[in-house]
């Protein structure tokens, strides 16, 4: 949930503290005002080019126009009349609200017909996020008033290099997409760093924000005596000093409401859910046998097999229904997804490189995100599985660890992970101490191959199904 604060943040924080800067220029009034009609005319733009699949060029002009505004009124700095710093507040406004509407699209807050406590919750989080950057801004309006016009100006030039910076790479990247601008590795290198970087601007924000502080509180002065100044003078001169200790204390707490909650998300909960250990099990008889009795608990029990080469091959087995005993066991992957694995939550089995949520009872059937199935056997007391059928699952998954091997060509035990040369044959890798046993082995495989076994690729996924017998689905 506290990706709706995260992306209220990112969108609005870098251009409320330039507007904070602007000081006076503006009226509180105004800039409100502004505001206002910028937000709600960029979610209905947003809302009418997203019916007409047009969100791409909406994102990449508003980006263009905010940019070319942002440098403009650098360089020009003063707006004279009123209704021309209500356009430009407006346009301001609007191309970041566009920005928000582009990086939480994926998160819609009412997506469903019904107001569930979840989506109450998270519009709480956008809602926290606009009071903050509200606050925040009426604080350092009062900041900005006690610094020198060169750290004003200072400021807002780093502002500056900051947002453009943001938003022309996102810009120039949408540019390479439709083929106007040509990709180019080193300028599309220089593009994806800034997209990259930018993400961690907002804590730049706050550390420029911490640093205008400090300038502010050498403003405040020693009380004077009250028997030299008098009493109106004096209470006059604590009230101020007063006045910007308290500005100080409530814009440190706002930005240890903005720091800690996005930091949060940064390291915590953006953060994808992490497999389980496998346990690492060994064939008996060329069979792994799991007690029935160990899945009663209905949680995810993931085994895993390290093949004669080093391949990891992992597998999980649990019970479809919370009230009577119906287990299945699947391979760790999927055809579209790859071998990310699966989490269990609920009653939900959960794809942990797309996020979808698989219905339990659906598991081991074939089609869709769904995990690879295999054919098996169970009893009352086991289920048994063959290691022929393991074993043709070895190109579902990509990870390999440390293990001795044989080169086939002179019989020498060896390491997998630091053979000098490898091929693939018939599925499986076979590893050799020279170059000169590799190329021997190119010559003629099957001559050496022995022990070839059929094995599958991951968009075969059901193959090693069909090929076996039904395992009770």
């Amino acid at each position: 949930m506290s990706v709706y604060f995260f992306h209220t943040i990112q969108a609005y924080f870098g251009i409320i503290i330039y507007f904070a800067l602007w000081g006076k220029k503006v009226s509180v009034k105004d800039f409100f005002i502004s505001s206002a009609v910028g937000v709600i005319l960029a979610f209905a733009f947003f809302r009418i080019a997203s019916d007409f699949l047009a969100v791409d060029w909406l994102k990449t002009i508003s980006y263009f126009s905010a940019s070319f505004l942002l440098i403009f009124l650098f360089f020009i700095f003063i707006l004279r009349t009123r209704i021309l710093k209500l356009i430009v507040v407006s346009l301001l406004i609007f191309c970041f609200s566009v920005y928000y509407r582009v990086i939480s699209y994926d998160f819609q807050l009412f997506s469903g017909e019904l107001l569930d406590t979840l989506s109450i919750i998270s519009f709480g989080f956008v809602l926290l996020g606009f009071i903050v950057m509200i606050f925040l801004y009426l604080l350092l309006r009062d900041v900005n008033s006690k610094l020198s016009n060169k750290i004003t100006f200072s400021s807002i030039f780093i502002m500056t290099v900051l947002l453009v910076s943001r938003l022309l790479s996102d810009a120039v990247l949408e540019l390479m997409r439709f083929g106007i601008l040509d990709t180019r590795a080193e300028f599309l290198s220089i593009v994806a760093k800034l997209i990259h970087y930018s993400s961690f601007f907002p804590y730049l924000y706050s550390f420029l924000t911490i640093f205008l502080m400090g300038f502010y509180l050498k403003t405040l002065s020693k009380l004077p005596e009250k028997s030299v100044t008098g009493s109106i003078v004096f209470r006059k001169a604590k009230a101020s000093r007063q006045n910007i200790l308290n500005i100080s204390k409530l814009t440190f707490a706002a930005l240890i409401i903005i720091n800690s909650i996005m930091m949060y998300y940064d390291f915590y909960a953006s953060k994808p859910p992490m497999l389980s250990k496998a346990e690492i099990v060994e064939p008996i008889e060329g069979q792994f046998k799991i007690p029935v009795e160990l899945l009663k608990d209905n949680k995810l029990h993931r085994f895993a097999y390290i093949t004669d080469a080093g391949n990891k091959i992992r597998f999980f087995a649990l019970n479809r229904f919370p009230d009577k005993l119906s287990p299945v066991v699947v391979f760790d992957a999927c055809m579209i997804c790859g071998d990310m694995g699966y989490i269990k939550n609920g009653d939900e089995l959960i794809c942990i490189s797309c996020n979808v949520r698989i219905f339990l009872p659906s598991v081991g059937k074939e089609g869709g995100c769904n995990p690879i199935p295999f054919p098996y056997e169970f009893d009352d007391e086991y289920i048994t599985i063959k290691l022929e059928t393991i074993e043709k699952g070895v190109n579902y998954f990509s990870e390999i660890v440390e293990k001795e091997v044989t080169d086939p060509i002179s019989g020498k035990k060896i390491i997998n992970l630091r053979a000098p040369f490898s091929y693939v044959y018939g599925g499986k890798t076979y590893f050799f101490e020279t170059e000169e046993n590799y190329r021997e082995f190119m010559k003629d495989p099957p001559r050496y191959a022995m022990d070839f076994k059929q094995t599958y690729w991951r968009t075969q996924g059901f193959v090693a199904l069909k090929e076996g017998s039904d395992n009770g689905i």
